[in-house]
Order: structure tokens, then sequence, then C-alpha cells
């Protein structure tokens, strides 16, 4: 037989295997409250990002439209109608234009590394089989630069087609990765009993949910979907649910009836925090419930109105012009949320805080390095790190201001490029309350904090602190006992006049320089100063 047939005939019997046991299973309640359910996820703390697996640049490889320098600009690209749809900007987009696979991952996980994540958890959605070669060149760059960071998959939304054939595809797919890097590879994510952490996001869809359940709720057949994946790659999965909306009690059971762990979604912090009821569910039942946090939501890809239907190329964007875009928002309170969602997941002793996300610029929570977010959030999550981990701060023997504004009032309206921010989920946050300067300050001891010539005196340790906005760049001093022990001033101002939405949290720190000094060979930080063109390098 030759081999292309014989290829096909192994596949075909594949297919048919599955399909034949889908179809003669019975719903058999195998699955309820097994007892490595309540085993430990982990065996020491870790902090895990969600990674977009193909938002990686290197030669021939660019950002997709939506995340593209090349169309951050107001002018000189074709989204000049829309005053520039893309209003992210990586650092790394330049130096990576040439670059290798295996340079480009290595820069990601050692630029992950220095602001405090042990690992990935890869996007992994059907059809895409040539980001299968991403995630492998993660583990050989890892291995051979003994660099020390885990990896495992997140499911995402698999729509479409029948369990069967999602199942086998995932299955082939798994394998093929495991078979080159090795299933013992100590780079996997794995339970101290050796099961294989794998994450959802949206991840339902991949089960046939019979129209007659025999009395059984949706959750036996996802998890047993989830076990169909496992078995066919031989290996047990410690799947982590992800909650992406409000739940009730009794659906939550039904979850952790099947589950072992669950994380949460971009739901932002307030006094009803969902995660209070699912982490005191999780205590109960001896689930494990999963810290998660994020920086920001404000895309940058554009949407049909009301929808979240994308425009996924430039020029699509570009002809529907302002008047059929929206762009989609979740108010975070500057620091605020990113904060609070650490202190709740210190408070509940999580044994895993998840990163919402590392590299998702299109949806703009992202914390690899790029000119608005910059460092200010990887200084936070290194601080919280520290006190989670109760180990002694990495900022201990300095004192460190770090300053969070948006570029503009939110009760502004941009000209002449007035695109819509719509929130699609119940806000928490009042939007007044990003109408200010923070800034979140780190001090050996008690010092005097100036901003913009207002000064006020700030607690030794944490402390975040709000000062008027006003037009121009923000400029900031800490001193103790008559000497300066901070000075800078944001590269990026505040305008009265903004000439686009845009409403992406800006970020930047005493730390910056310190931050991105030989982080990688040839990197070097870019800025982002639209409203404060004066600028010069200087900080």
């Amino acid at each position: 037989m030759p081999l292309t047939r014989y290829g096909s005939f192994i596949k075909l019997s594949f297919l048919l295997l599955f399909a034949l046991f889908f179809a003669g299973a019975e719903a058999q309640d195998s699955l309820k409250n097994l007892q490595e359910y309540s085993l430990p996820l982990t065996a020491k703390k870790l902090v895990i990002a969600h990674c977009m697996t193909n938002i990686i640049r290197y030669k021939d490889h660019p950002y997709e439209d939506v995340g593209n320098p090349e169309f951050y600009s107001r002018t000189g690209n074709i989204t000049a109608p829309l005053g520039g749809m893309v209003q992210v900007k990586p650092m790394v987009n330049d130096l990576m234009a040439n670059a290798t696979l295996d340079e480009a991952v290595e820069f990601e996980m050692r630029a992950a590394i220095r602001s405090g994540i042990d690992g990935f958890q890869f996007y992994y959605v059907l059809g895409a089989t040539d980001w299968d070669n991403t995630i492998k060149a993660y583990f050989r760059v890892a291995t051979e630069k003994h660099i020390d960071f885990k990896f495992t998959f997140c499911i995402s939304h698999p729509h479409g087609s029948t369990e069967a054939l999602k199942v086998a595809e995932f299955a082939r797919r798994i394998n093929g990765i495991m078979d080159e890097v090795g299933h013992n590879n100590p780079h996997w994510l794995r339970t101290p009993d050796g099961r294989l952490i794998v994450y959802q996001w949206l991840g339902e869809s991949l089960a046939d949910i019979p129209a007659d359940k025999k009395g059984l709720p949706d959750q036996f057949y996802i998890a047993r979907a989830y076990k169909h994946i496992a078995d066919a790659v031989h290996e047990r999965f410690a799947c982590v649910y992800t909650i992406n909306t409000q739940i009730t009690k009794p659906e939550l059971d039904n979850v952790l009836d099947y589950f072992p762990a669950v994380w949460i979604w971009t739901l932002p912090y307030s006094q009803d925090y969902l995660g209070n009821m699912v982490a005191e569910e999780c205590r109960i039942r001896k689930r494990t419930f999963t810290g998660s946090v994020f920086s920001d939501f404000y895309t940058s890809k554009l949407q049909k109105p009301g929808t979240w239907d994308m425009y996924r190329s430039a020029g699509e964007a570009a002809a529907a012009g302002v008047n059929n875009v929206e762009r989609k928002y979740i108010t975070t309170g500057l620091s605020y949320n990113f904060r609070k969602l650490f202190e709740f997941g210190i408070k509940q002793n999580v044994p895993i805080i998840n990163v919402i996300t590392w590299n998702d610029y299109p949806e703009g929570h992202h914390l690899a390095p790029e000119i608005n977010h910059n460092e200010g959030f990887s200084i936070l999550l290194n601080y919280y790190k520290s006190k989670w981990k109760k180990l002694p701060s990495p900022y201990a023997n300095r004192d460190v201001a770090v300053v969070f504004f948006k570029k503009y009032k939110h009760d502004i309206e941009p000209k002449p490029f007035n695109i819509p921010v719509k929130s699609f989920q119940q806000e928490t946050i009042p939007p007044s309350r990003e109408d200010s300067i923070e800034v979140v300050t780190l001090l050996k001891a008690k010092g005097r904090l100036t901003v913009n010539g207002q000064s006020v005196y700030v607690a030794a340790g944490m402390a975040s602190t709000k000062f008027k906005m006003r037009s121009g760049p923000v400029n900031v001093t800490v001193s103790r006992d008559g000497k300066t022990t901070v000075k800078f001033s944001t590269p990026e101002g505040i305008t009265d006049h903004p000439y686009r939405t845009d409403r992406i949290t800006y970020t930047y720190s005493s730390e910056f320089n310190r931050f991105y000094k030989n982080l990688y060979p040839g990197f070097t930080p870019q800025y982002s100063h639209e409203y404060n063109l004066g600028f010069t390098k200087h900080n």
C-alpha cells in the first residue's frame, strides 16, 4: 500500500474507532467525585500566564493585523481613516523582524520570567496545526538554554464538527508534540501525582451533549470528552475549568463534581466578586481554586457594532470606517483591579495565579513589553508574588514609584476619530475612578511623594495615592530627610484634546531602565509620547 494511502487508512480507522466508541458508549457516571479531584494541583506556588500561541514576531511571521504596529500611527498606513487601528506597540517588533522562531520564543520566556511568570498555558484551538511548531520550539529552547519554565495547553472554544472529530484532531496534534518533546519532559506543567494540568477556555463545546442526558449534567459529558483526549494521548489530565460568566452554587457544584480545579476569566474585582463564592465552595468540596489577575481590557481589535464579530484585516476595518466599528472595554480602575485580584489570591492562599494574559495585545491585557503598559504591572506582580510566597520583596533595598493613568478623562470626546467604546459585561468600577493619576509606591520607610508639584507623605511598604489629572507629562519625586530617592518624568503625557479614542492604561516607573537592562541581546525599550511632543530620552 502506498504511504499516502496507508496514512489515510490509519487516520480513517482512528476516526471510525472514536465514532464507534462514542456511538456505543452509555452515559455511565464513572467520573463523578473521583478521589484525584481532591489531590494537590501543584507542589509549589506558580504564576502561569495565558499565552496567545500565534502572537509572536519572527522573520516572515508578523503580528496579526489587530496587533500589528504597522497600523499604530494615525498616518502613513491604510488605517489612517480610523486614526490608526492598533493602539498597542510591542517593543520587540523591530528586533525580531529578522529573528528565528527559536530566538523569538527565547525572548518571550526571558521577558516573562523578568515579569515574574513561571510558565505558559498555550491558547490551543482546532485547525491551527502550524501553532504546534511554536509550542515545540518553546520546549526545545527551554531545554537547550536551561530555562526553568513550564508549559501546557489551554483548549479553547472548540466549536463546530462532532466530538469524535474534535477529540481526534486534538489527540493527533498533542501526540505529535508529545512524541517530539517527550512525555517525561520536565517542562510540562504537572500535578505532584503526575497528571498533566490542562486548562480550558470556553472548552465546554468539545462535548456532544445529547438531547436525552439520562439525568446527568452537562459537565459529565464535558469531563468525559476531555478524558477521551487524555486516554488517546496516554495521559491523565487535571483539567482546570474556566468560569467566564456569573455562576450559581448549584451550577458550580456540577462543575466541581467532575473537575478538580477552576479559574475565573476577566471578571473584575468588587465587594461581590464571584471568586468569594467559588473559592469557598472549592474549599468545602476539596477542589482547587486558582487565582486570576488581569491588568486592563481595551481592544485594539475592532468589532462590528453590538457583536464580537471582529474585523480581522486592517483593510476590512478601514473600509468599514469609524461609524461602523467599536472597541470593547472593562473598567479596571488603573492598578486597582490588578492589585485587588492578586490580594484576593494571596488571601485564599491559591497554588496558582493565572495571568490574563502574557501577550494578547489585541485585547489590551498583556504584560509583555509594550510602549503603553511598559513594566508597571510587572513590578506589581513581582512584589505581590514575593508576599504570596512569603519571600523578601525584590524591591526591599530601594524606593520604587509606579505611575498609572489614562491619556484623557473618560468623558472627553476624542476628535476626529471617536470610535465607540462599549462595555460587554456588568461594570463594577465607575469610570470616574480612572480620572486621576495613580502612583503606587514601594518605600523602605515613610517618604514624601511629590507629583506635578503636589506633595503628600506616604507610608513604608506599598501605598496607592491618587492625584488630580492635568495635561502634560507626569513628574514624580520621592524624598526623605532632604534627599531625593526617586525622580522621573513620564515619556507619555495626559491631554484634554485626544485625536482618537484610546483607553489603554499607561504605566511607567522608576524601575524602567533597571527592568529592561540586559533583557535580551540587542533589545532596547521604546517609548510612547503621543501627548508629550517635547519628550527626549533622559530617564
